[in-house]
């Protein structure tokens, strides 16, 4: 079964798409009325409990695979009515008005969920990663009600032949560039060899293989040429990808034991070139050394000096204390990211560096004593302030602020000690993202207001991203988390203490 779910504003408009389908059928709910209009003013009954939220509307889908396409028939509907039930349930929307609408125009059946979440006693049902538990809960669905389990399309870790490439095959036998390369590292992964080993063995079948390394190890992506034609890991598969590869064809990789090993298979003596072409890229590389080697103008350097604020470490335990008692941050986390220069203090002020993934320091997010941030003359687009826990990165989120992004980090740890390691991103601008990098992960999260232009930005640059809208801001949260904590922990009669997070200061 597949689930989606989306949040919105309002729910008349949501009413009169999924009621208006030509097939549509309203099957049954928690309300009385029958019509778009009817329910639309159910809803705003409940509404007035909360009139200053604004995205107040829920609306799920849920899908069965098309080989279990139902029958219009009373007991199919209670059949369904009893799944969204239990999913609703599951989500937490037990005390809340819905509506369940079953279509059947697709190849997939499904109903529509459209829900309110307010609840009826007035309060507000949290969607703080929903996607997640929604995932989780349709893999509960799936074994109650014995369901054919359906990977989403953005979960396959290989991608299908387009039409073309089948035409191509069927006529004149030859394989694509895409399904060739697809093909080939199967074939060299059968024995789970090493990184370095990978991209060897496909150099040797005449493969040319770019891995893109950061300066703190970190892998950017990886590309793939073959008869002139390049791909990236994304374009063949969630499986060719740098983290796919080790996920799902069963590559081992270390960053201490194999990054040097990877930096000298991708010179250009050991790529699979022409005759000649190796030389002539041996001279391209030369000149680019040259060029990059030049020493900088008198402005050049005034410019890279002014981009980060100046240093005043007699105020550093003043900015400290600050951020301590107005973001609830704790002190241990503040002082290791002091100690790498990630925070420091500019005059009265927190300084938040912000950095390239190769750890290069581009420009800085400025927070002032009203809770303002502000930014300097950033010198490159791809740079924002991040930090990341141990290990080899599996996902991301995105924030629009370091607080923001020091937050999600604090609650994620504070509820799961399981999580993976994720790269936590500030960004003030979309245009500050490490696109292809964030392309590589297997899961990428935009925790921003979804109203906002910068979460609109994000998204049309980062379509598959999920988009998390937090009900006000993550701090807010952090901060009601750790005071709940600490009067549990007092009414016990112990010591409270915050969890530090492991973060990478490589």
């Amino acid at each position: 079964m597949i689930g989606k779910q989306i949040k919105g504003t309002g729910f008349r408009g949501c009413l009169n798409y999924v009621l208006g389908k030509k097939d549509a059928a309203l099957i049954g709910g928690t309300m009385c009325g029958q019509t778009p209009e009817e329910l639309a003013a159910e809803f705003a009954i409940a509404r007035q409990l909360r009139p200053n939220l604004k995205v107040a509307v829920f609306h799920a889908t849920l899908s069965v695979a098309s080989t279990e396409k139902l029958e219009d028939s009373e007991e199919n509907d209670q059949r369904w009515l009893a799944l969204a039930a239990n999913y609703m349930k599951a989500m937490e929307f037990d005390n809340n008005q819905y509506a369940v609408v079953k279509h059947s125009d697709t190849e997939h059946d499904h109903i529509h969920i459209v829900a309110s979440r307010i609840c009826l006693d007035g309060g507000v049902v949290d969607d703080s990663w929903d996607y997640y538990k929604s995932q989780e809960t349709i893999r509960q669905l799936e074994r109650s009600y014995n369901l054919e389990t359906v990977t989403p399309s953005w979960e396959t870790d290989k991608r299908a032949q387009t039409t073309g490439e089948h035409r191509q095959l069927k006529s004149k036998g030859n394989k694509s560039v895409r399904v060739q390369l697809q093909d080939l590292i199967d074939e060299v992964t059968q024995d789970n060899p090493s990184m370095p080993e990978f991209v060897e063995r496909l150099q040797q079948q005449s493969v040319e293989v770019q891995v893109t390394l950061t300066g703190i190890g970190f892998s950017k992506g990886i590309s793939y040429k073959l008869d002139g034609v390049a791909l990236s890991g994304t374009q063949l598969g969630k499986a060719y990808t740098f983290s796919g590869l080790q996920k799902h064809r069963g590559i081992s990789y270390d960053k201490g034991r194999d990054n040097a090993l990877i930096e000298a298979l991708m010179q250009p003596q050991h790529l699979a070139n022409a005759p000649g072409e190796a030389e002539e890229n041996e001279v391209e590389s030369s000149q680019s050394e040259l060029e990059t080697t030049e020493p900088a103008t008198a402005n050049e350097l005034e410019l890279q000096l002014s981009i980060l604020p100046e240093r005043d470490e007699t105020q550093w335990q003043k900015v400290r204390s600050h951020l301590a008692v107005e973001y609830s941050l704790p002190l241990e986390l503040l002082e290791k990211l002091h100690s790498h220069s990630w925070l420091y203090a500019g005059s009265e002020k927190a300084v938040f560096t912000a950095r390239t993934l190769e750890g290069e320091a581009s420009f800085a997010f400025v927070l002032d004593e009203r809770g303002n941030f502000s930014t300097t003359h950033p010198l490159s687009s791809e740079a924002a302030f991040w930090v990341a826990t141990t290990g080899e990165i599996e996902r991301a989120v995105i924030a629009c602020n370091p607080i923001e992004a020091l937050s999600i980090l604090l609650i994620e740890q504070e509820n799961s000690a399981t999580a993976p390691a994720t790269l936590y991103l500030g960004i003030e601008r979309a245009s500050q993202l490490p696109i292809e990098f964030l392309q590589e992960l297997d899961s990428v999260i935009i925790a921003i207001a979804e109203n906002s232009q910068l979460a609109r930005n994000a998204r049309s640059l980062l379509p598959d991203a999920e988009l998390v809208n937090p009900p006000s801001s993550w701090n807010d949260i952090w901060i009601q988390l750790i005071e709940q904590e600490q009067q549990n922990f007092q009414q016990n009669h112990q010591q409270y203490k915050q969890r530090i997070p492991d973060i990478e200061l490589d």
